[in-house]
């Protein structure tokens, strides 16, 4: 055995630090022993304003990272400011996931996760083995053994730690291609150890030892020679607690693999879809439909609960020309009637891109998301627990529209030099309505436009922009207009070692006809690289603001250095082409970039028309992120030679990616916090519920409840009774701003995590707080913290606004 195989073995038997990693069996050994990278940088900040902020700020930072064999990474970080010192080194952890391939063949050891359906085994990590087998042929498999759960005894010092029993699971899903039907089956079972626990857990926790089987089909076929049917059929069975004694007999194909007794439940979900290719593109139909309460003991989380249709066709025409997407969804809840609301979503989408020729090009996109709640009455569930009658009533409707319009329109493309057009045109509009009528405070409607043209000299290396943007804004309240020009300049410098860039821009804002105040911004970039590892740059920011009471100027200089271990990227030497004058211009090619999970294909216009639709598409986005995507956009409109396309092109795709990747860490992330939060506030409705049934018992039986002032005669006993109506009237509005955030967030607990965005107020509370996000995931916090800080920060906002909508809530409370 050679020392790269002794180093690695060394470091995987005899260390505790945890780490995840895939690698090719064939491939080890061959990669250098240690590998050092890493960089170091300084920068001052310099101040000049009205804000409180430290005339002078000073960073350093530096990292570096040693790789072993190229198959394990060992960071180290620090970072120094004139206000504090950090630090960070590889941390011991307890977790270790290994991931060996050979061939068609792919382990999993350790603390690991598979998915097999998202009705059976979904994401749930366990500890154990499991494979992938996928050899060239009909025949596929993957399964999995291992713990779920560790055990954890009860602890009546610290009760608010929830006791669980050590819990085991296997599975296993098989793939089969027939001549013209692909069937799929898969198993899972999960059972707790009764006898893992020596402690008794309290009744009260509601901790029982569980069991589940589930098992799911799946087939694929094709109807007709064109139409593709794809089904999905699943089962799960739940013994909720093994420990009964009693036997029932099994209702369904899951509960013959589980000990059924009388806790024992089962659920069934189902999908489908048809897909059916039609001219130059396709026309699909789906349908989803699953149980209430639907689960297994292999996921986190289930949607339940649900039953969607969708309907989407996508179609070229005209040449290739015109190319249309259409999309729509129905979604329902309360499938079982047993919910005292019913809530339905409407989704449409319809998206057009026509290119006229090489040189013009538009898009327009319109999005519409509904969502419908209609409440039932209350008053037989509370009329069982109290003689006090209160209803709630709810007819609730979200109504939010998109709609936007791109043009571009290359006036002059040639080596000498380059023009463009490009104008946007967008609609946002957000309606609440209740029983038909607009609530107050729930209208809001903004236009932007943005008009730019760009002219560039490539053999120059130049760049020019002028743009004009502006936003009116329609709410209830007011109205509101922004506006304003742009003009900047890229030059590079010293064979592009040198960049630099200048821009100004003045905007004016008014409110309902009345000026508010004028901006001036001006703004100077300049980096310089030498030697390929040292990265010099200076940034100016200058702002002058006024008012009709306030001026302010504000000057911000930022002077940097970093150092790099390994090679700066730097933009390929131009080599001077000789001028051919021809005839015509020979027409554009077509090109094809690939950057991860995006492909491009096409001119140079059609790929910029993809990304623009890619940058609609991602939200929600930082300003600052917004302004360098844009930067990057733009250089790339301002490219003529293919290849300095295509790298300006994998830049900005380098920029969009990492910006998705972020986004979708956030939406996870808000994902989790909604689903805790949901539980957390329906586990503390019925308490408030009792305070506020009780506050209005003692009001309704006091003696002096019916008798006004004038006719109390007993002014102590009258005083006392006026505290025990103030005490009601608390509680009642402590509940119906509970019931407004229990309804919120019940309703975000069903939303997709990549489509929390479509409700407003989640986008506004994202709109908040997403530079707090990316912040606190470049300063590498971990996500427990980032976590934290988000929850901390979505309850008071949700509970503001459940007291600033609670005069015009749906909840009503009466009694």
């Amino acid at each position: 055995m050679n020392l790269k195989r002794i180093s690695f073995f060394s470091i995987l038997l005899f260390t505790s630090l945890g780490f995840a990693q895939n690698f090719n069996v064939e491939e080890l050994g061959k990669a250098k022993l240690i590998n050092v990278s890493g960089g170091a940088s300084a920068s001052g900040v310099f101040y000049s304003g009205n804000a409180a902020r430290e005339p002078f700020t000073y960073f350093l930072n530096g990292n570096i990272n040693v790789n072993v064999a190229g198959l394990y990474n060992i960071p180290f970080s620090f970072s120094y400011t004139n206000q504090s010192f950090g630090y960070n080194r590889p941390v011991l952890m307890n977790r270790l996931s290994i991931h060996p391939s050979y061939k068609w063949i792919t382990g999993h050891i350790g603390d690991v996760s598979m998915t097999f359906s998202p009705y059976t085994l979904s994401g749930h990590q366990f500890t154990g083995l499991g494979v992938d087998l996928t050899p060239q042929g009909k025949f596929k498999i993957s399964a999995m053994y291992g713990r779920l759960v560790k055990s954890s005894e009860y602890d009546a010092i610290n009760s608010e730690l929830v006791p669980t029993y050590k819990r085991f699971g296997y599975g296993f899903k098989t793939q089969y291609a027939l001549e013209k039907v692909n069937l799929g089956l898969t198993f899972f079972r999960a059972k707790d150890e009764i006898n893992s626990l020596s402690i008794p857990v309290p009744y009260e926790l509601g901790v029982v030892p569980k069991e589940n089987a589930a098992i799911s089909f799946e087939t694929s076929f094709k109807l007709f020679k064109k139409l593709q049917v794809l089904t999905e059929f699943a089962n799960s069975a739940i013994t909720e607690d093994t420990r009964d004694e009693g036997n029932t007999k099994a209702k369904n194909v899951a509960s013959l693999f589980v000990n059924s007794n009388s806790t024992t439940t089962s659920y069934k979900a189902m999908k489908g879809q048809l897909v059916y290719p039609a001219g130059k593109g396709t026309l699909g139909l789906g349908y989803e439909r699953i149980d209430p309460n639907y689960r297994t003991l292999g996921g986190y989380y289930f949607n339940n609960d649900l039953e969607n249709v969708t309907v989407n066709a996508s179609q070229t025409l005209y040449k290739d020309k015109l190319s249309l997407n259409l999309n729509l969804g129905l979604q329902k809840d309360n499938l079982d009637k047993q919910k005292q609301s019913q809530m339905k979503r409407l989704v449409s989408s319809i998206s057009a891109d026509f290119r006229a020729n090489q040189k013009l090009n538009f898009n327009v996109n319109y999005s519409n998301f509904q969502s419908f709640t209609n409440s039932r009455n209350q008053f037989d569930y509370i009329n069982q627990t109290s003689q006090y009658e209160y209803l709630d009533t709810l007819n609730y409707r979200q109504v939010n529209q998109n709609a936007a319009l791109t043009v571009n329109y290359l006036l002059k493309n040639d080596k000498r030099q380059k023009q463009a057009f490009n104008a946007t045109f967008s609609m946002q509009d957000a309606v609440n309505q209740q029983e038909g009528k607009t609530i107050a405070g729930g209208a809001s409607t903004y236009y932007n436009t943005g008009l730019s043209y760009i002219i560039g000299y490539p053999q120059k290396d130049l760049n020019l922009t002028a743009s004009f943007n502006s936003t009116i804004g329609k709410l209830d309240t007011s109205d509101n207009l922004i506006l304003g020009p742009t003009v900047g300049a890229t030059k590079l410098f010293y064979d592009k070692k040198l960049n630099t860039s200048f821009s100004t821009s003045y905007n004016t804002s008014f409110n309902n006809g009345d000026k508010v105040n004028d901006i001036i911004n001006i703004r100077l970039n300049g980096s310089y690289i030498y030697l390929q590892k040292h990265n010099f740059s200076l940034n100016c920011i200058t702002l002058f603001s006024s008012s009709q009471t306030v001026r302010n100027n504000d000057l911000t200089a930022t002077l940097s250095y970093a150092y790099s271990f390994d090679k700066i990227k730097l933009r390929p030497k131009r080599v001077e082409e000789k001028t051919e004058v021809t005839a015509k211009e020979a027409p554009e090619s077509t090109l094809k970039i690939s950057s991860k999970d995006v492909t491009l294909e096409g001119t140079k216009a059609e790929i910029i028309a993809n990304l623009e639709q890619l940058q609609n598409n991602l939200k929600p986005v930082p300003e600052e992120e917004t302004e360098k995507l844009n930067k990057l956009l733009n250089g790339a409109r301002m490219e003529l030679d293919d290849k300095k396309f295509k790298e300006k092109t994998l830049d900005y795709l380098d920029q969009y990616n990492s910006d998705k990747e972020i986004i979708s860490k956030y939406n996870s992330v808000l994902f989790d916090i909604a689903q805790k939060l949901n539980r957390e506030i329906s586990a503390k409705d019925e308490n408030i519920e009792k305070v506020y049934v009780a506050a209005i018992s003692r009001v309704n039986t006091d003696k002096m409840h019916g008798v006004t002032s004038e006719e109390a005669k007993d002014k102590a006993a009258y005083n006392k009774y006026l505290k025990l109506v103030e005490r009601s009237k608390q509680s009642e509005k402590q509940l119906i701003n509970h019931r407004w955030m229990m309804r919120e967030f019940a309703m975000l607990a069903k939303l997709p995590k990549n489509e929390l965005q479509n409700n407003e107020s989640m986008a506004a509370f994202s709109k908040q707080e997403v530079n707090t996000f990316f912040d606190l995931n470049q300063d590498k916090k971990p996500a427990e913290e980032i976590s934290a800080q988000l929850e901390e920060k979505m309850i008071p906002f949700y509970h503001q606004l459940a007291i600033e909508k609670a005069a015009n809530d749906p909840i009503e409370l009466k009694h």
